[in-house]
């Protein structure tokens, strides 16, 4: 237990505020855990690709053999279990997706198949085939949405720049206030054209889609929003995986992928070139947030679809 103590410590304890009680908490949890589900739990997943920003994640194995994962959500991760999350998978029922095995809304853990052999589609060296394995599994993933859920409407992350402007005394403070207005303008004339409300993952970018046995691929990690499908496009569009784009111009890249999905997505490509602003500008608007510099690329990027229009 030290040595997973001392890798969790190593990963969170320096990363936010709050952790150090989290960080307490872990032995226990992950002692109950393994008398719940009778495992035996190995040390936190350590691939370079593995990126355990909100959730402890760690392999184990069941009395009978199988091989699974345990991920248990930080209190920054909505304080523990994501509703959404496991809901999400619970919808999908493992058709495109990581199986969800079981959970514990009290101890905050689910339980997921182990993906094998699990090396993200991010690794893949050709760009445009990556788009359009991404673009297959954006459609297998959008589920119909039922009367009654927990996923949450795109229009809080629109409501997001309002938030900035509170914070920052009625400024988008780095932002360009004009790219935010563009973003807010787009959204509303998206949605009022919208014909389609559907769950969608709401992160579904090369480091969250898996190379599996069970199926060619498995999607993992779904946020759990509600919206229109042509959302989704965003995360993928600000992802640039060494492996397939170091060295590419980027507005080939930005052209290639708009292309590519327009045609797998059945959505316009005007469409989705706007998708791609309002999204450009809510990861901006991230980034600010969490007082990142990472915001400029975001805005490069909606300067190249604009251009596109």
């Amino acid at each position: 237990m030290e040595s997973i103590m001392h890798e969790i410590l190593s990963r969170f304890i320096n990363k936010k505020k709050g952790e150090a009680k989290w960080v307490e908490e872990l032995p226990a949890i992950i002692a109950a855990s393994a008398r719940r589900w009778n495992l035996r739990i190995e040390a936190p997943l350590s691939e370079d690709y593995v990126e355990m920003s909100y959730s402890y994640i760690a392999a184990a194995t069941r009395m009978d053999g199988r091989e699974v994962i345990l991920k248990i959500g930080s209190h920054d991760a909505q304080g523990g279990l994501s509703q959404t999350e496991r809901d999400a998978l619970r919808l999908c029922n493992g058709q495109g997706t990581v199986e969800l095995l079981d959970d514990d809304e009290e101890l905050g853990v689910l339980l997921l198949e182990r993906v094998r052999p699990g090396i993200p589609l991010g690794t893949q060296p050709d760009d445009a085939e990556n788009t359009r394995i991404a673009a297959r599994m954006m459609r297998k993933f959008w589920q119909p949405v039922a009367a009654e859920h927990v996923f949450r409407p795109t229009a809080d992350e629109i409501e997001g720049f309002d938030r900035l402007r509170q914070r920052f005394g009625g400024t988008t403070e780095l932002l360009p206030e004009k790219w935010v207005r563009r973003a807010e303008t787009l959204y509303e004339e998206l949605m009022a054209s919208s014909t389609e409300s559907v769950v969608l993952h709401g992160d579904l970018h090369h480091w969250n889609i898996l190379r599996a046995e069970r199926e060619p691929w498995l999607v993992i990690d779904p946020k759990g929003l509600v919206g229109d499908p042509g959302y989704e496009v965003g995360a993928f569009l600000a992802n640039h995986p060494d492996e397939s784009c170091k060295g590419r111009d980027r507005r080939e890249l930005v052209v290639s992928r708009v292309n590519v999905m327009a045609e797998e997505l059945d959505i316009s490509r005007e469409r989705i070139i706007k998708w791609g602003i309002v999204l450009a500008l809510i990861w901006a608007r991230w980034a600010v947030s969490s007082d990142d510099d990472g915001w400029r690329p975001s805005i490069e990027r909606a300067e190249i679809l604009e251009s596109m229009l």
